[in-house]
């Protein structure tokens, strides 16, 4: 049967006779035991099976075949020495036991005492379950030793032991670290109470006494300061339980923490705390003095505009008592015409949104209205609003709009003057030309009338064909001579806009050449010196010629007995800050140098070179606004202008232009002569009967089909009547109505009707008709089929 509560005992048994081994596990199991056993008989099985598996119980016979039952005490004390290990064996003799004992046997039983066996298996393993209990409390004291160490270190304690009987004090390393001593240094109670800080000696002595001398299980703790034996004062904590014998204390252990650096943080908190509740006072304070001091209108008020708090600013600004509006809704003293904007920011403001500027008008006590720029934030439910008065700043801003109104009439008035000065100074120059025009006129109106009498005799007698086309070609090329002239003279006297372009200002010098000898006379010669490698300069070309064309006059004018005159272009670039207000800024300039041999000019002429209308010419021969213009004009482009001249050496002036980092625009190709794809009809207006037929002539040779009219007013009646001409070529300058008048009236009426004009000069910019081209006097075959096709492709393209 077996024996409730135990579990099967895992049995080695060591036995070479079966019926041996029956007989023990019968007796054993009749005892109660529950057996798991295993047979070997073997050294070789032994050892395999200690190595298979554990056992709780081994029993051996004592003679075994091949080995002994001492050599397998020998292997099981090896392989397994906590196992019992019971000898159940025929050899008897006490002595015999007793060694096989002393070697390590648990018991030794006789085989013809089995009854004997189950007393010895159960003292057996009742001394080897307390062995196992040992064990296991050894290690779980050694755990728990470990653990304290380990806690120990971790919170970097000293332990520290006290016996009152002997006053023996014994300090670890690290309680002797804390106070400054080497491990193998000697201590006491006395040396430690004179580290002790004196404030806190006393009380650190009687709180041990009186944890020696009264039995309690709350146990010792106290906090105090230290010196160490380098004199460094620091903060320890100190806890210790006391242990009683009698009711007299016998042993008083402890550890030992040093919380210096925690005392500083605590410190530390401490006065970020103080110095934080000193700063909250400090900004409660700050707060409520710019409550009570502030200029701006401050208020506290709910969604709905209902106010709980205003500062005294109501008072100042609008007359309002804190009183008087408490409770009220703001919207009361809103302007009506800003009500509902403010409603709206209300809403805004409820959903969370922030004001940053929102205007409207709030009426004070007396009944006026004062313009008022809120920001609002709102926060848990209120609106938390300032307010500036800004009814001033409307009504400055105000005048300042009249202000600038008044002053852009002013700048428009200047505008029109200067442009207007501007074009006389042109036609000044215009009028300066007059004499070398004239006489190149001359010249051109003797070759044309002494060839077209060549041309009328050599008709009239029958000349060679060849001698009839030299005589007409002189003439063309004089006329073409006299239309370079002439565009060459418009030009300068047009009214342009300054329109800057990157140009070649050596091939500008190149082109005037011819202008400037015939204007300047044969008495004065002209010489250029032109830079290699000129810069591009980013100019408007037309005022570069009027500047050239002025600097030169200026000289001939200063050469009255005849000279010479140079004109150089250079590349420069400027460090030096200007020095005088006309000359350039530091940078990189294209310069035109214009140099004379004239009388020159005294230093207090010079110093007065460039005012407006300042001359020391004669009355009627200049109006002094040349040197004004070229210094405006190198001023508005980005450069500058430089005047050397002394009495009687002549006079040099340098234009500052600056450079251009673009190229020049490349000339467009002339395309090829169009080509007249299908007759249609022109409605030719000219007031000049002989300018007219010639032009009709031309037009009906290209294949156009040309209907001559000679006023205006005849052609807006030719169109009531229902004349549908696919084209109206119009001269600009008509007596009576002219070019431009007809123009506006023939768009009212048949808007679709193609328009072009035929001008030596026409300003279309003033007559507003800038989108309509001209084809200018003279003129070839090849420009008037271009314009004329370009005229009916727009048309078509506006229909």
């Amino acid at each position: 049967m077996t024996m409730p509560g135990l579990e099967a005992i895992s049995l080695l048994l060591i036995e070479d006779d079966a019926r041996d081994a029956e007989l023990l596990l019968v007796a054993l199991e009749r005892a109660g035991y529950a057996l798991d056993p295993m047979l070997v008989a073997s050294e070789a099985d032994l050892r395999a099976a200690l190595a298979r598996r554990p056992f709780t119980l081994i029993l051996s016979d004592f003679l075994l075949p091949g080995f002994s039952g001492e050599k397998a005490l020998h292997i099981a004390l090896e392989q397994a020495p906590e196992v019992p290990f019971i000898f159940v064996s025929g050899v008897s003799g006490e002595e015999h036991a007793v060694d096989m004992m002393r070697q390590g046997a648990t018991d030794y039983v006789l085989k013809q005492s089995l009854k004997l066996l189950p007393k010895a298996v159960e003292r057996a393993l009742l001394i080897s379950g307390e062995r196992a209990e040992r064990r296991r409390m050894a290690s779980a004291l050694l755990a728990s030793e470990i653990n304290t160490r380990l806690a120990v270190d971790a919170a970097q304690l000293g332990m520290w032991d006290y016996e009152p009987p002997t006053g023996t004090l014994t300090w670890d390393r690290r309680c002797k670290a804390m106070f400054g001593l080497s491990p193998q240094a000697e201590i006491d109670l006395e040396l430690f109470g004179r580290h002790v800080h004196p404030e806190d000696r006393a009380r650190m002595l009687a709180l041990v006494a009186e944890a020696t001398t009264i039995e309690s299980s709350s146990g010792y703790s106290a906090e105090y300061r230290i010196f160490t034996f380098q004199g460094e004062e620091r903060w320890v904590v100190t806890r210790g339980q006391a242990f009683f014998e009698r009711g007299r204390c016998t042993r008083f252990i402890g550890v030992l923490q040093d919380i210096t650096e925690r005392k500083q943080a605590d410190q530390a908190m401490r006065d970020m705390n103080e110095e934080l509740e000193r700063r909250v006072k400090e900004r409660t304070r700050e707060r409520d003095r710019t409550w009570q001091l502030s200029r701006d209108l401050l208020v506290v008020a709910g969604t709905d505009t209902v106010v709980l708090a205003l500062n005294p600013a109501w008072r100042d600004t609008l007359g309002w008592e804190e009183r008087d509006l408490l409770d009220r809704q703001l919207l009361e003293i809103v302007h009506p015409e800003d009500r509902e904007d403010t409603r709206a920011m209300a809403r805004r403001l409820a959903a969370g949104q922030i004001e940053s500027r929102f205007e409207n008008r709030c009426r004070d006590r007396r009944g006026a209205y004062h313009w008022i720029a809120w920001t609002a934030v709102p926060e848990d439910g209120r609106v938390y609003g300032s307010g500036r008065d800004i009814t001033l700043e409307k009504l400055a801003l105000y005048e300042l709009a009249h202000a600038n109104r008044a002053l852009l009439g002013q700048i428009e008035e200047r505008e029109q003057v200067e442009a207007t000065l501007q074009q006389m100074q042109r036609l000044e120059a215009v009028g300066q030309l007059t004499a070398g025009v004239a006489h190149d006129f001359n010249n051109l109106l003797t070759v044309i009338l002494s060839n077209a009498a060549f041309l009328a005799r050599g008709v009239s007698k029958g000349a060679e064909p060849d001698k009839l086309q030299q005589y007409a070609s002189r003439i063309r090329e004089a006329g073409e001579r006299g239309a370079k002239l002439t565009a060459q003279l418009l030009s300068f006297s047009r009214r342009q806009r300054l329109a800057p372009q990157v140009l070649d200002l050596n091939a500008t010098i190149a082109g005037m050449l011819d202008l400037l000898r015939s204007t300047l006379g044969g008495s004065i010669g002209v010489e250029t010196m032109l830079a290699r490698e000129p810069w591009l300069a980013l100019v408007d070309p037309t005022q570069v010629e009027l500047i050239i064309l002025n600097l030169a006059i200026n000289a001939r004018d200063a050469m009255e007995g005849g000279g010479q005159l140079w004109l150089t272009t250079s590349n420069q670039t400027l460090a030096q800050p200007p020095s005088r207000p006309e000359e350039p800024e530091p940078g990189e300039y294209v310069v035109l140098s214009v140099r004379d041999t004239g009388s020159g000019m005294p230093p207090d002429v010079l110093a007065k070179a460039f005012e407006p209308f300042f001359t020391t010419k004669e009355p009627g021969k200049g109006s002094g606004l040349g040197l004004a213009q070229v210094f405006g004009f190198a001023k508005q482009s980005g450069g500058g202008v430089c005047i050397q001249s002394q009495a009687g050496q002549g006079t040099t002036v340098n234009v500052y232009l600056p450079r251009a980092s673009g190229e020049i625009a490349r000339p467009v190709e002339a395309p090829a002569e169009p080509v007249v794809n299908q007759r249609r009809t022109v409605m030719l207006v000219d007031d000049d009967n002989a300018v007219r037929e010639v032009t009709a002539t031309q037009l009906q040779e290209l294949g156009y089909r040309v209907i001559e009219v000679g006023s205006g007013a005849l052609v807006l009646e030719l169109l009531s009547q229902g004349v549908q001409p696919d084209l109206l070529l119009a001269d600009f300058a008509m007596p009576g109505m002219n070019g431009g008048e007809l123009a506006r009236r023939v768009r009212e009426r048949w808007p679709r009707l193609p328009i072009l004009f035929i001008s030596g000069y026409a300003d279309l910019r003033r007559a507003d008709l800038e989108d309509i081209d001209v084809v200018q006097k003279p003129f070839g075959k090849a420009d008037l089929v271009t314009r004329i096709e370009r005229a009916f492709l727009q048309g078509g393209a506006a229909g």
